[in-house]
């Protein structure tokens, strides 16, 4: 990638908070979904070693099964969920199972097509390495799509007017508990901005 330096150190620094919040909400007891949270993980990591593919110690043959697992199981029970509930399949909790099927299989496929790029380069994703192997309007269709999910995600997370007019308790400075990382807010938000990340590796390899 030519991208500029400080945007990607920050999209690194961002990528690998997520990573330590999804160990946290794993380790802690509040985690909503314990079938997706560790491979939310695998991807967060993959995605980090994709845009800093001097410091990844791993192969990307090795990135790209963790994924191509990671995909597995997910993908499994989805397909489990549909055919017993076809209407309500993606209901709930389970709204998330597509959009991380696609994104870990996207990754897992960028990470085998950049592959021969990084040996040659000696480091960075190369724009020829990708271009080469996956047409360039299924890299624009992605990106498109990842940017769509990151400005609808952007857009829950926005402050909502208070409807409830009940009473409020005064409280002191806000703590941090397995509860209140495994909160939607904050799973959406991490969501996000692996969205976010996605978008950026997929625009500069197109």
């Amino acid at each position: 990638m030519h991208e500029p330096v400080i945007a990607t150190a920050l999209l690194i620094a961002l990528t690998g908070c997520c990573t330590v919040h999804c160990v946290l909400v794993v380790v802690g007891r509040g985690c909503p979904d314990r079938r997706l949270e560790p491979t939310e993980i695998v991807m967060a990591l993959a995605m980090v070693g994709m845009m800093a593919p001097a410091f990844d110690p791993l192969p990307p043959a090795l990135w790209a099964a963790l994924l191509a697992a990671s995909v597995v199981r997910p993908a499994l029970l989805l397909v489990r969920r549909l055919c017993r509930h076809p209407r309500s399949a993606f209901a709930g909790g389970w709204s998330h199972y597509p959009h991380h099927v696609l994104s870990a299989a996207a990754m897992a496929a960028l990470v085998l097509c950049a592959a021969p790029a990084h040996q040659h380069a000696g480091g960075g994703a190369a724009h020829g390495g990708v271009g080469s192997a996956v047409p360039q309007w299924a890299l624009l269709a992605l990106a498109a799509y990842f940017l769509g999910y990151a400005v609808r995600g952007a857009g829950s997370l926005l402050p909502r007017p208070a409807t409830d007019a009940g009473p409020t308790r005064a409280g002191g400075p806000a703590t941090l508990t397995p509860s209140s990382l495994a909160s939607t807010g904050l799973v959406a938000a991490r969501r996000t901005v692996m969205a976010v990340g996605m978008f950026y590796m997929l625009l500069a390899m197109s």
